[in-house]
């Protein structure tokens, strides 16, 4: 399925990329001689320029130097001849964990106090430092020493377990399963040479931040699409066929692409499909054969199927939901299964029609149609219907139920592999999930060249339950467990009036989220008249009641990791219920037309709760007529924050801003840039903070139409 078309994209508008990237962990100070940087695989020479990231290696050969210092300024390795150091690095708030492994050589380093902890690994020894200066060489025979200049280093056998601390002015000796053994430095233990690189002194080097696409060790990453899908929901189409799609550039895993995107609508009657296909070119010109080898990748395809619309007597939709609800929205309101599209899709149904009696109906839903995991239903009646009681033949009544398998499924796991990706050492390889485990050649031949009597057996007994390994392999979706959460409700809807002019009708709803407390809307009215919709509620909330369970955030707040000191947790929506208390208020919505230029919806919120303490929501989109301006395609600006009782920031984990801009390059091409932030609090301070508490989508890309 290889195809050499990269000749011709070069010939369209590429648009610009905006990726969402992690930072630099290190960086040189340092370089001389023959010094190799392998990144990916990929080997290429160290230079002063070069940033170095989370699982980059570097290798000095004979007679080279190398000094590295970390993105915190807060420690140095100088890496002498012959040394390959693996770097891995993470950051907790605002300090960076430094957990790197020698493989083979020896390096000093100089670590200051409570910058996060840090570690120097060997095959068979671990140092870990809280703030001294220290050198450690690996023997030829794999006998492991460490000096301690100042300080103190804790020194473990990987081997047997056994621990033991290396004061200031103190050697340490590991060598296979032999106890440790501590002696006095002398003076002949540091060469000249090495004692003249050690004193070197650097002036640091500083670099604005760059963004460079790397494995993302984060929650959010995921990789991000330079254009914008267009909307093909068969509503706008002139005739029978319609072809969209779009050209850019898109980052997946480590690597970047050229990417081509077809978007075919085809209607016929009450029938409509609309495509998704991604051409995913790699810089040799080849089609990335892996979108296209499987079932579910060719279902993934499709970006909808849909026969008829809500309301007809049967009628149905399988893929992409942008905004979905039921009922009245205590329990489902704007959720989206496309929330983190077009780098996941997912497929989801919708089912639903009129029943023969009393004016039912009935409507199914779920989320994505392999997994099966957000399910959703709803039932409603017209007891009276086949009366002629006035207002009351149309009275409604309705009964909706949702329901999340397992919400901790919401951490993303790009590579299906189940881990997730903040969990998994290889977030884009599903078939390695734990860094130790790409290690189990050296650790096999280390076993059955320091035991005595070794078997494999032992050796499978040893790497399996060995505490040491069993902390560096990373959970899996099975050891979180199953965490589900199901919501229901039940309403009533009275039209008033209906007619071309004025429309006006009352409603009520009831929801309960299980094991949970209770919501209420009541009175609520809609009124539609001249440019005007409106919505005005009444709303009763009890303790550990959050309406809207299921909304538009639902995917990414579903679940969530959060650092609390040293460690890390998963949490979930339904933990946030907690510190909901009883509270009581109005909601009003308002969307009017102005001079059909601007269209604006706006939402708000405002509860008190037993302390009459505010709790508050707002809901903003703005969309421009764009037939004013000339060459403009296409202007809308969004912004939504709840739970908040004063506006005083715009960043929190319960906000999003998005917005997009188009522009006509000519006949049926535009060029089509848009944005989107939302943001999660990781280290549970309340503030947002850092680029690596935004998720920002950026992009910008080319469409057609015809």
């Amino acid at each position: 399925m290889k195809k050499k078309i990269i000749l011709l994209v070069s010939f369209i508008i590429i648009g610009l990329i905006g990726l969402h990237a992690i930072d630099s962990v290190a960086h040189p100070l340092k370089v001389k001689g023959n010094v190799d940087l392998t990144r990916n695989l990929e080997s290429s020479a160290l230079k002063l320029e070069d940033k170095l990231f989370n699982g980059d290696e570097v290798e000095t050969k004979a007679e080279s130097f190398a000094a590295i210092q970390f993105q915190d300024e807060s420690s140095i390795i100088k890496l002498f001849p012959n040394t390959i150091l693996n770097i891995r690095t993470e950051k907790n708030g605002e300090k960076y964990n430094k957990r790197s492994l020698l493989k083979m050589g020896e390096l000093w380093a100089k670590v200051e106090k409570g910058t996060g902890e840090f570690e120097i690994e060997t095959p068979t020894t671990v140092a870990s430092v809280k703030g001294t200066n220290f050198m450690i060489t690996i023997g030829e025979d794999g006998t492991t020493e460490l000096l301690t200049f100042e300080g103190e280093v804790i020194f473990q056998n990987k081997i047997t377990g056994e621990a033991g601390a290396v004061l200031a002015g103190q050697r340490g000796v590991i060598s296979g399963d032999q106890p440790i053994i501590i002696l006095a430095i002398d003076p002949s233990d540091v060469e000249e040479s090495q004692s003249e690189f050690i004193n070197e002194e650097y002036e640091p080097i500083i670099e604005e931040e760059e963004e460079i696409p790397v494995r993302e060790e984060t929650p959010i990453e995921e990789p991000e699409v330079i254009e914008e899908e267009l909307e093909a929901e068969g509503s706008s189409s002139s005739g029978p066929f319609n072809m969209g799609g779009g050209v850019g550039s898109v980052m997946l895993g480590e690597e970047t692409y050229t990417q081509i995107r077809l978007m075919p609508e085809l209607t016929f009657g009450k029938f409509g499909l609309g495509l998704d296909i991604d051409l995913m070119i790699d810089s040799n010109g080849d089609v990335r054969t892996e979108d296209w080898d499987s079932f579910e990748d060719y279902v993934n395809k499709v970006y909808y199927l849909r026969y008829g619309e809500r309301g007809d007597a049967f009628y149905g939709r399988l893929g992409g939901f942008k905004s979905y609800t039921l009922g009245h929205g205590l329990v489902m309101k704007d959720y989206s299964n496309m929330l983190r599209y077009p780098e996941y899709k997912q497929i989801g149904i919708q089912l639903g029609g009129k029943l023969p009696v009393a004016g039912m109906t009935a409507e199914l839903f779920t989320s994505n149609a392999v997994k099966n995991e957000i399910l959703g239903g709803r039932l409603t009646i017209q007891p009276l219907n086949s009366t002629e009681i006035p207002l009351l033949n149309k009275l409604t009544f309705g009964g909706t139920v949702t329901h999340d398998r397992n919400q901790v499924k919401g951490l993303l796991d790009s590579d299906d592999d189940n881990f997730p990706d903040h969990f998994d050492d290889f977030p884009f390889d599903e078939d390695w999930h734990n860094l130790i485990d790409t290690e189990i050649d050296d650790y096999h031949e280390l076993y059955f060249s320091t035991v005595e009597n070794p078997t494999e057996e032992g050796f499978e007994t040893w790497w399996e339950e060995n505490e040491y390994f069993s902390n560096r392999r990373n959970p899996s979706f099975d050891e979180f467990g199953e965490d589900d959460i199901t919501v229901f409700g039940v309403d009533y809807e009275l039209p008033f009036v209906q007619n071309p002019l004025f429309t006006l009708s009352h409603y009520g709803e009831a929801a309960q989220i299980d094991g949970h407390g209770m919501g209420f809307i009541f009175p609520g009215f809609y009124s539609k008249f001249l440019i005007f919709h409106m919505n005005l509620e009444y709303r009763i909330y009890q303790d550990d009641f959050m309406p809207a369970f299921f909304d538009q955030l639902y995917d990414e707040q579903r679940a969530f990791v959060q650092a609390y000191d040293d460690t890390t947790i998963v949490l979930t929506k339904e933990s946030l219920i907690e510190d909901m208390t009883k509270s009581h208020g109005w909601y009003g919505a308002l969307t009017t037309n102005i001079l059909n230029f601007l269209f604006v919806t706006v939402a708000y919120e405002d509860m008190y709760d037993e302390n009459e303490d505010n709790y508050r929501s707002l809901w903003g989109k703005a969309n421009f007529d764009t037939k004013i301006i000339p060459k403009l395609t296409k202007a809308e600006i969004g912004y939504s924050q709840t739970g908040f009782d004063k506006l005083d920031a715009l960043k929190t984990p319960n906000a999003v801003i998005s917005g997009s801009l188009g522009y006509s390059l000519g006949g049926n091409t535009q060029l089509v840039g848009s944005y989107q932030e939302r943001y999660v609090d990781l280290d549970g301070n309340g503030k947002i903070k850092g680029e690596d508490e935004t998720i920002t989508s950026m992009s910008m890309g080319v469409e057609f139409s015809f």
